[in-house]
């Protein structure tokens, strides 16, 4: 799920990197001249006074808290229409299917999420056919897991305030009056909650740009113990989907009151944030003013770096500057540190985003070779079933047994919906070995001239334990993939899998993988055969301080060795720290590598250093599965 600048996780934490951004450069004495008026909060003023002490605090508070207020309006929008082609505005066009499953106007039934959970539906509506003004629907999930990337309870109750267009079309308008109550979101380990109303617009009339607003007097939202309150609050997101990459732009004003400042403070974009594609926050003002017209002006001074001004005193006059970072202010939301690349740490960080990526590509692509011949789910289809079967024991091919059980719609074949689950007993198919649980639905199935074939799955695995080559891998988590075995390109299996979260046991060690995406491509019309790999995604594990980002700018590419002792020959793999700092992962022949260390992100090369692949814990070196 992607909206304005953070994920849902990043509500007053560092689960997820910024994700999209925002125009021109600002110095830090720039911006739009003297402060703007805070918005109206009726009679009151802020209670919170603003210094150099607090300034790195307040202004986390406001730019994590606006920008989850945009998460939150594309959950309300879309959550109760779970069928819906895509998030936000799009997700409108639900509305319609969502109600032709009703008999009348007057109505509640049950909806099973996608992966588990239930969503309690109640309609008081005026034309089945049609979405109308005043149409109410009260969505009541129920640990809803729609594979989105977290899990919802709670009660979203929306009527429908205003209406242009078709919502069935790319041009509309739809207005929500929108009531949430106790609501919870769980993402990993982390859970937010979210009480109170606002209007919801989504505005598509001037199509391909499209707005979503969000209007409301009063609004709580808490992280972790942590409550954040809004009150007169007007925030708007429009993004111009035309261009490539997008832009984007974003307003917002009200005021916030949280329990860990101990006062409020009133926030208004002076100048709007703007951005382009999924780049960070490049320009925009926010002035927030506190007690006694104290205040602090976040100017953005380019995609990763803004500066903080502070006026103790309210005489308009600038007593501190603290230049900072949008990564640095993310981590300061979450209480967390700071992450940072250095010559002390850069081995440690290598070797964990290496084998992570390396761990959750061999663990993925397992799933679409067990649709091979003598595979597990080849095994079942050689038995022609159909409709609900299993337990099943079946021999693996070189030795153990896997049991499945599950549903067919056709027999001899695959196709959409069809569900597996199957569980692995040292099932040893050439030189691969497998233990533990996977659980696979088929998202559509294609068998081409001999044993090629193409399949889409979404595949859920229990601690799957992979061996190969001496080397071990665990995986524990869901994730989308295809799996092209020689259909499309003779000689060639082409792989492409991503998870919203994800954790993998590699080199001994776990990792947590974030918005994760690896494609491989394996030529097997030569031997040794060929792989070559790219990766992105974002990463931690309990070796690493915070949060890093990793993307293959050059493809890695491996001779497949049987003993996995030698890494890539060739690749590049960058990987970013909060604070801006970088590594590029080199290799620069099967057994050495080489780390090219960017301390202050200029791009410059400040430091290199020289280690090889079994250093950083790749072949055989990766250990035991003594989880």
């Amino acid at each position: 799920m992607k909206s304005f600048k953070f994920s849902i996780s990043s509500l007053l934490s560092i689960a997820v990197l910024l994700v999209v951004g925002i125009g021109s450069t600002i110095s830090s004495g720039g911006g739009s001249g003297g402060p703007a008026p805070p918005p109206p909060s009726g009679d009151t003023d802020p209670t919170l006074a603003i210094n150099a002490a607090n300034g790195e605090d307040v202004s986390s508070a406001v730019v994590t808290t606006i920008i989850a207020s945009f998460d939150l309006g594309e959950i309300s929008g879309n959550g109760p229409f779970a069928q819906a082609a895509g998030p936000g505005l799009a997700g409108m066009k639900a509305l319609g299917p969502l109600y032709s499953k009703f008999g009348s106007p007057l109505e509640a039934v049950q909806e099973n999420c996608a992966i588990d959970g239930t969503v309690d539906l109640t309609i008081n509506i005026a034309d089945l056919n049609a979405p109308t003004v005043g149409d109410r629907i009260v969505a009541v999930f129920a640990n809803c897991d729609d594979n989105l990337g977290y899990v919802i309870s709670g009660t979203v109750d929306l009527t429908i305030a205003a209406l242009q267009g078709d919502v069935n079309t790319d041009v509309f308008l739809i207005a929500f009056d929108t009531i949430l109550t106790d609501v919870e979101i769980i993402e990993g380990v982390d859970v937010y909650t979210a009480d109170g109303g606002f209007t919801l617009t989504l505005d598509a009339l001037e199509f391909p740009v499209l707005t979503t607003s969000m209007v409301g007097e009063d609004l709580q939202l808490g992280s972790n113990g942590e409550v954040v309150s809004l009150s007169d609050f007007d925030h708007s997101l429009t993004v111009d989907t035309g261009v490539v990459p997008d832009t984007k732009l974003a307003e917002a004003s009200g005021r916030l009151d949280s329990n860990s400042l101990g006062g409020s403070v009133d926030y208004v974009t002076t100048t709007p944030l703007q951005g382009t594609g999924d780049q960070d926050p490049h320009s925009g003002v926010i002035l927030i003013t506190g007690a006694g017209n104290s205040s602090v002006r976040i100017v953005v001074v380019d995609s990763q770096h803004v500066t903080l001004e502070i006026d103790s005193n309210g005489d308009g006059v600038v007593d501190d500057y603290i230049d900072t970072t949008w990564a640095a202010l993310e981590q300061q939301a979450g209480g967390g540190q700071v992450s940072s690349i250095n010559s002390s740490n850069a081995r440690t960080i290598a070797r964990e985003v290496f084998n992570g990526i390396t761990g959750f590509g061999s663990v993925a692509v397992t799933a679409g070779g067990q649709f091979g011949v003598n595979g597990a789910f080849d095994l079942v289809r050689q038995q022609s079933l159909s409709g609900n079967f299993g337990p099943l024991t079946f021999d693996c091919a070189t030795s153990g047994t896997v049991d499945i059980s599950g549903s067919i719609a056709t027999a001899g074949t695959y196709t959409s919906n069809d569900h597996f689950e199957a569980f692995f007993t040292n099932c040893v198919r050439g030189n691969d070995e497998l233990d533990r649980a996977m659980t696979v639905d088929v998202d559509s199935f294609d068998a081409g001239p001999g044993d090629a074939y193409l399949v889409s799955a979404t595949v859920t695995e229990n601690d799957l334990l992979r061996f190969f080559g001496g080397s071990c891998f665990s995986g524990t988590g869901t994730f989308e993939t295809s799996y092209d075995f020689l259909y499309t390109t003779a000689n060639s299996i082409q792989m492409t899998s991503s998870a919203n979260a994800i954790n993998i046991w590699a080199g001994g060690r776990s990792q947590d993988l974030a918005a994760a995406i690896v494609t491989a491509q394996i030529d097997v019309g030569q031997q040794p055969a060929i792989i070559t790999r790219q990766s992105s995604g974002v990463i931690t594990s309990d070796d690493l301080v915070g949060i890093f980002t990793y993307e293959s700018t050059v493809p890695d590419i491996f001779v497949v060795d049987d003993l996995a002792t030698t890494g890539p020959y060739n690749g590049r793999l960058l990987v970013t720290a909060a604070d801006g700092s970088t590594m590029t992962l080199v290799g620069q022949d099967q057994l050495n590598a080489r780390l090219e260390l960017d301390f202050d992100g200029d791009t410059a090369v400040d430091e290199q250093i020289v280690t090889t692949w079994a250093d950083l814990g790749y072949g055989n070196s990766f250990g035991l599965c003594d989880q």
